[in-house]
């Protein structure tokens, strides 16, 4: 009978394959889970890790199939009319690939790089890596192509680059990986794509995985040389994915580096995470549909587009091209656009013109569907721009990314009743979407932002959820009834 520290290892096996078939899907969606992390840990979450596209993609989304075509493109607005002087728009785009029409994977040319600096050396970090390395090795077919690489302060060839075959080398291999002390990253990914190189062979999936706990600190440190060198290997058809481990990892150097290595990017924080990843995506990896995947939105002359995700700052007046991961069988991805129609509306009216842009995978070619989205002039007494419930969902969820961005600029200014203020308001949207969707995630997010504002009304000494602070108490005694204490906080580690 397995023990649930056995299931999750065996999760673990399966996630790592997930992410190493990344080049297929190349899911990048570790802000979601490095914020729960942060929060379960009762810290605050830096802006600087919310990308607010990423954490959008991390939800399920539930996309029409495609029937025919490898993509499909599905434009739904948050209410589907608009009074004559204008208002905000929000315009939800979502992108589906077929299903997978074969379960037949492409070998592998693989290079496992693994932390093995000093602070791996924990009951839940080393030890569970081997046992899940151990069943992913065994699932491994005889022709895929392995090299295992350890690094600490040098990095170390535990198994060179060879056929599987019949797997009685694993255990031993597996077992002489030891904790050493440093982290010298730039050494164990180099030697690892050095490996896949000597075998390069465009028939097969060649990439590097590379797994860390903390920050590169010997050898080449500089994230921008760390992806410049990534980067010469990518170009020549070696691709990147990477897993964060720990909290002191370097998101935005392992985010870089998957995104340019055509790779998949996953923070994990517990059993939960790994079977999320599995479970969601593991259809997408089998089979590639399309590469160079692109959207375009250009805005009608009647409408200003004035935020979309996965583009940084006010969109050009023209409009935008973002560009997206590469889709796997049955993947989906989704993009929020905010637009403001002017005074004057008439009739009915064009709101954008979007198009998706793609190579098929299969065929080689370039391929593209256009759509317009329209809205409906009417008057109406009150103006609500978002009454769809699934755009609603999507709504919400990109503001819940802005509302942590936006926490961590009001700490660190050291408003923190209006961080407080601005988690509860949070927590209540969310409610309410949870009420209209029907959709379990909102209630976690709700209670996620629920006990973000127990670390915040730490810092200020009091809870505000509570009561204010009575000015008739003595100097001093500061102490303030809580809804929970610290101390029972769960830590949400590798074990779940």
């Amino acid at each position: 009978m397995y023990t649930k520290r056995k299931v999750v290892v065996k999760m673990l096996g399966m996630f790592i394959l997930a992410l190493i078939l990344g080049a297929c899907g190349g899911a990048q969606d570790a802000s979601r889970a490095y914020s729960r992390g942060m929060i379960n840990r009762g810290a605050i979450v830096p802006a600087e890790n919310i990308r607010v596209h990423e954490y959008l993609n991390y939800y399920e989304q539930r996309f029409p199939v495609p029937d025919g075509d490898p993509m499909g493109l599905d434009l739904r607005l948050g209410n589907t009319t608009i009074p004559p002087s204008g208002g905000e728009v929000w315009l939800q785009i979502g992108i589906q690939a077929r299903e997978a029409e074969n379960r037949i994977r492409t070998p592998l040319n693989l290079a496992l790089v693994l932390d093995a600096s000093g602070s791996m050396d924990a009951p839940d970090k080393m030890p569970y890596l081997k046992q899940s390395l151990l069943v992913f090795l065994q699932t491994l077919e005889p022709e895929d192509i392995v090299s295992i690489v350890a690094y600490d302060t040098d990095a170390k060839l535990i198994h060179p680059a060879s056929f599987v075959g019949d797997k009685m080398w694993i255990e031993e291999a597996v077992h002489r990986i030891r904790p050493g002390a440093m982290t010298n990253l730039h050494a164990g990914m180099m030697l690892g794509f050095d490996q896949v190189d000597r075998n390069f062979d465009i028939r097969r999936n060649n990439r590097v995985l590379l797994l860390t706990d903390g920050i590169a600190n010997v050898g080449k440190v500089d994230p921008r040389q760390i992806a410049e060198d990534a980067l010469f290997y990518n170009e020549k058809g070696i691709y990147l994915s990477t897993i964060g481990l720990g909290l002191d990892m370097n998101d935005v150097l392992l985010s870089t580096l998957a995104q340019q290595g055509n790779g998949a990017y996953h923070f994990v924080d517990s059993a939960q995470e790994m079977d999320k990843v599995f479970r969601k995506e593991a259809d997408g990896l089998v089979e590639r549909v399309a590469n160079d995947v692109r959207i375009q939105i250009k805005p009608s002359p009647m409408f200003d587009l004035v935020e979309v995700t996965g583009y940084e700052g006010a969109p050009p007046r023209k409009g935008v091209e973002i560009q997206m991961q590469p889709m796997g069988a049955g993947d989906s991805q989704v993009l929020m656009a905010k637009l403001v129609g002017v005074d004057g509306l008439f009739g009915t009216e064009d709101v954008a013109e979007v198009t998706l842009v793609y190579e098929d995978a299969f065929g080689q070619r370039i391929k593209q569907i256009g759509q317009n989205a329209q809205v409906m002039v009417a008057n109406q007494a009150v103006y609500k721009p978002v009454l769809d419930a699934e755009v609603q969902r999507n709504v919400t969820i990109v503001r819940s990314a802005q509302a942590l961005k936006h926490i961590d600029h009001l700490y660190l200014a050291g408003e923190y009743l209006a961080a407080w203020q601005l988690a509860q308001d949070m927590e209540f949207e969310l409610r309410n979407a949870a009420r209209k969707t029907g959709d379990q995630q909102m209630i976690d997010d709700a209670d996620l932002f629920n006990r973000y504002q127990l670390t915040l009304a730490n810092a200020l000494g009091y809870d505000p959820g509570f009561r204010g602070p009575d000015p008739t108490r003595p100097p001093g005694d500061d102490e303030q009834p809580q809804r929970w204490d610290p101390a029972e906080l769960p830590t949400i580690g590798l074990d779940g």
